[in-house]
């Protein structure tokens, strides 16, 4: 009878090892599963967060790009005005300066 209680005892003691070598394993393998899981999602988030970086630049730039546009019909407009309003006076002046000098 202490033999067999001593038979269960080191029964148990070796389904307990073996039992935790299991659980060891699984932990191990549970720790290395987060770690690529942790690393393919770094990675995606990465990737996202770069194309939408680069997509709000290339508005940026297209913004860019048509407010310059813009300025420089502006200004084109500003300039020819000022041009005709030059040659609007210029006879002006020119009749001015003829009548100081007569």
């Amino acid at each position: 009878m202490a033999s067999d209680t001593i038979d269960k005892v080191r029964e148990a003691e070796k389904n307990a090892e073996e039992a935790e070598k299991t659980a060891v394993a699984e932990a191990d393998r549970i720790v290395a599963k987060a770690g690529d899981d942790a690393v393919k999602i770094k990675t995606d988030l990465t990737c996202k967060a770069k194309e939408k970086a680069d997509a709000m630049f290339k508005e940026a730039s297209s913004r860019g790009d048509s407010l310059m546009a813009d300025a420089t019909l502006e200004a084109d407009k500003d300039v020819e005005a000022l041009r005709s309003s030059v040659s609007a006076k210029e006879g002006d002046a020119i009749k001015f300066i003829l009548n100081d000098l007569i």
